[in-house]
């Protein structure tokens, strides 16, 4: 969804209706059928001002604008242009809350997910326990939990950590054909997360009909512009995210801003409804804590450690961007 291309798909949505309604004419009669069934208009126009309709719908190729212009237009033309956008302060949300979390490739954006234990030398392995031991003070060994998966650095292929081991082991299943001297350890879910925020607006567009010549060539446009929007709102609009539309419209009028005799305009005002969402900041899941000392220059003394990522400028912000600092209440006072 994101954020909404509202002139270009309402633009789109005329083009497609209009389209729709030349190659299935028998619509043209129905657009215009209050000249046969209104006994008054039947009888001063009738059947031949349908037809005249028809043929000059069928015959005049209708050009679309992206905004009003007063140079360039060849007519009949169609103009699409955004009018107010307001957002909802009824439906707004504290924090632009909403229930999506997507889940992102680390690959699609940019950043790896780190290792929770970098490649080391395998200290053994018990085939018969599934038990593999790590050399003492590997760093990160205590971080690893149920899930994580041990793999071959150099193939990729894995096996999945039943649970903790001891200070420095870990558990795979037994039996597992272990034939590599290095394994790493990386974290269950290899993904981001990342929460959809949105708000929700109040948008209105113009659509100008524009004809030269003869009034009623306006006439024939404006009537087959609005039913295009009548007949297609929901098909759409509405599927493409815009809800709710009412429509309003002006009288016709000589627009003598184009510079040439016998230009006629008429505006369709379209209001709706509009969502609009974006991505936040993506996170990782939490997948194991540490409570580690921290040195007397990020006091106080305590803090926990969540999984990092990799590839952070040594002494940046992103460097500490997984360091969460805790209350050392010894020293509160100070």
């Amino acid at each position: 969804m994101a954020l909404f291309q509202g002139d270009t798909v309402i633009k789109t949505a005329i083009e497609l209706a209009i389209d729709d309604i030349k190659k299935d004419p028998w619509l043209i009669d129905d657009i215009f059928s209050d000249f046969i069934d209104n006994p008054m208009l039947k009888y001063k126009y009738g059947q031949k001002e349908i037809d005249r309709a028809r043929e000059w719908i069928l015959n005049n190729k209708i050009n679309f604008y992206m905004k009003y212009r007063v140079d360039n237009m060849d007519f009949p033309a169609v103009s699409i242009s955004m009018g107010n956008s307001n957002e909802d302060k009824n439906l707004a949300t504290l924090g632009d809350q909403s229930v999506c979390v997507e889940e992102l490739d680390p690959c699609e954006i940019n950043k790896p997910i780190s290792y929770i234990v970098k490649p080391f030398q395998i200290e053994s392995y018990d085939e018969n326990t599934g038990i593999v031991e790590a050399p003492e003070g590997t760093e990160g060994i205590n971080l690893v939990g149920k899930d994580m998966v041990a793999i071959d650095p150099d193939t990729g292929n894995g096996f999945i950590i039943i649970e903790k081991a001891g200070n420095n082991g870990f558990r795979i299943a037994p039996g597992s054909q272990l034939d590599v001297d290095t394994v790493a350890v990386v974290p269950r879910y290899q993904v981001y997360r990342s929460r959809r925020e949105r708000i929700i607006s109040q948008e209105t567009y113009n659509i100008g009909c524009h004809a030269h010549g003869d009034p009623a060539n306006l006439l024939f446009l404006f009537n087959l512009v609005k039913y295009a929007l009548l007949r297609y709102r929901e098909g759409l609009l509405e599927y493409n995210n815009f809800q709710l539309g009412t429509l309003q419209c002006t009288d016709m009028v000589k627009n003598d801003a184009f510079g040439q005799d016998n230009v006629y305009s008429r505006f369709i005002m379209l209001s709706g409804q509009v969502e609009e969402d974006w991505l936040k900041t993506p996170f990782r899941v939490w997948e194991a804590v540490e409570l580690i000392e921290i040195g007397e220059a990020m006091d106080p003394g305590v803090g926990i450690k969540v999984c990092a990522n990799e590839d952070v400028v040594e002494g940046s912000d992103e460097e500490l961007n997984d360091l969460w600092t805790t209350i050392d209440v010894d020293n509160e006072e100070e």
